[in-house]
């Protein structure tokens, strides 16, 4: 008898024991949140949407993430489709919030920028003021569509991380979500500074050789030197020349003066034309480099800064910039 019942105490202790249990994933009755409270993230990696947001210094349009790509993803974890996700904002099924992954709760903080996102600073705190921040996240219900933006004078070098998600508000928990985590970034890959020496004599030119940047032209446009090379010799092709003022502004409206894709330039780096009063430099596009050069007269000694950039036509935001210092010898 003795022993049945050290047996039925050591069962009921071993029981007791493991209804201990702190994870929610374990408990017999989940809890029910309330408004005031920050639900539990339950953790399922394949509702994850992982994507980046990188910006170029000077060229900050938004990034936007087309929500219907993810299509397959917000229907298998939401049941439901992309437009249906959508209009449950409006009616409450559904729920848009940031998530603390430190934490491993969702950060119901109410929205600072508009009605459908946040601000957010160099920390990736959530701010309630444009002047306090470094980026944003927002939802854009037309378009369907998350956008993430930056300041337009935001310095290369901001990296932080916002992650948000959509889930079904069931009164009770979270857990049939989809998350997005972005990294956001202002980034200057692109700026290429050579110092060189034009050479003594009428009209000599100092190349600057596209393959010695091979890393840059990759990276902001998309393709290899020898690609951008080739795209480079026709003038009417998707890669523009512009030059580039003090205040940072492109000249996209100036015609091409010199051979190809290049100007002519007075003393002051306006475009002018060759053989016009004043005339004394020019930039122009060479088959494997981009040549800079002087025209008769010009002094030697004189030191001058060429600041131009190659662009993507269609899309303005992969570009490469070049601040090209020069001695005349």
């Amino acid at each position: 008898m003795k022993k049945n019942i050290l047996y039925i105490a050591a069962v009921c202790m071993a029981l007791g024991l493991s209804a201990c249990s702190t994870d929610p994933e374990d408990a017999v009755e989940k809890h029910v949140y309330t408004e005031n409270e920050a639900p539990y993230l339950r953790t399922d990696a394949s509702a994850n949407i992982s994507t980046t947001a990188e910006f170029r210094k000077g060229h900050v349009s938004p990034k936007i993430i087309n929500l219907k790509d993810y299509a397959e993803t917000i229907q298998t974890k939401l049941g439901m489709t992309v437009d249906d996700m959508i209009a449950g904002l409006e009616t409450g099924k559904v729920v848009f919030y940031n998530i603390n992954t430190s934490r491993g709760i969702w950060d119901k903080t109410a929205p600072t920028k508009g009605t459908t996102g946040w601000y957010y600073n160099k920390s990736g705190q959530i701010v309630s003021k444009d002047s306090d921040a470094a980026g944003y996240v927002e939802i854009d219900k037309t378009t369907k569509s998350i956008v993430i933006g930056v300041p337009e004078t935001s310095s290369a070098g901001v990296s932080f991380s916002a992650t948000v998600g959509f889930a079904i508000n069931n009164g009770q928990n979270y857990d049939n979500y989809v998350r997005f985590n972005i990294p956001i970034s202002v980034t200057d890959p692109g700026l290429i500074m050579p110092v060189f020496k034009i050479p003594a004599g009428d009209y000599s030119v100092f190349e600057i050789k596209f393959a010695d940047y091979s890393t840059a032209i990759e990276k902001c446009l998309g393709m290899t030197a020898s690609e951008f090379n080739k795209t480079v010799q026709d003038s009417s092709g998707d890669i523009a020349m512009y030059l580039v003022d003090d205040a940072g502004n492109w000249d996209t409206t100036s015609k091409y003066t010199a051979n190809g894709i290049g100007y002519w330039l007075d003393g002051l780096l306006k475009v002018t034309t060759w053989g016009t009063k004043g005339f004394s430099y020019f930039v122009e596009t060479h088959d494997g480099s981009v040549g800079v050069g002087r025209a008769p007269g010009v002094a030697s000694g004189t030191q001058t800064k060429f600041h131009f950039v190659y662009a993507s036509k269609t899309d303005k935001s992969k570009f490469v910039e070049f601040v090209c210092n020069a001695t005349l010898e």
